[in-house]
């Protein structure tokens, strides 16, 4: 079963109406990918991951406090045509969505980075989305999904507001 198929089970009953499912990706806290396929430090990660959110931060929104939403290590990327959800894992074979975390309506995301490939043993697709009155979240996908979140996060832009000028 496909992790869409999982996210859309998951929340069976919970959608909103006409609300429809259209992504559940694997995703890592910044730097946990290199941690899990190497065993390495994620410092290294960690301060090229700060130095990112400061630099998709720096033309954000004042309504959007830098500071990074809490995530577990390993987690369950979901994305409806109305809303980004992350769950933690469930299941102890197959990763699965399990607690909702974070649920925001499109038009509450205030900006989303440049998705960054990082190169390596450990690739990863790392990206930053800014989350109007709420912080950060920081994603890593990993090399299996990185053309899959690719595609996920041009939805996501496609689904944001379009900028006031």
């Amino acid at each position: 079963m496909a992790q869409v198929d999982k996210v859309e089970q998951r929340l069976a009953g919970e959608l909103l109406p006409g609300e429809q499912v259209q992504y559940g990706i694997l995703g890592f806290r910044i730097g946990g990918i290199r941690k899990t396929m190497i065993g390495g430090a994620a410092g290294i990660a960690g301060v090229a991951g700060t130095a990112a959110m400061a630099v998709a931060t720096s033309g954000a929104k004042a309504d959007v406090p830098a500071a990074q939403l809490p995530l577990p290590g390993r987690f369950i990327v979901g994305l409806t045509d109305q809303r980004l959800m992350v769950f933690s894992i469930g299941g102890f074979f197959v990763a699965k969505p399990k607690k909702l975390l974070h649920a925001y309506a499109l038009d509450q995301l205030a900006w989303i980075s440049e998705p960054e490939l990082i190169a390596g043993v450990a690739q990863a697709l790392r990206v930053f989305i800014g989350v109007a009155g709420a912080g950060v979240l920081s994603f890593e996908f990993p090399r299996l999904q990185v053309a899959e979140a690719r595609s996920m996060v041009r939805r996501i832009e496609r689904g944001m507001p379009t900028p006031q000028a």
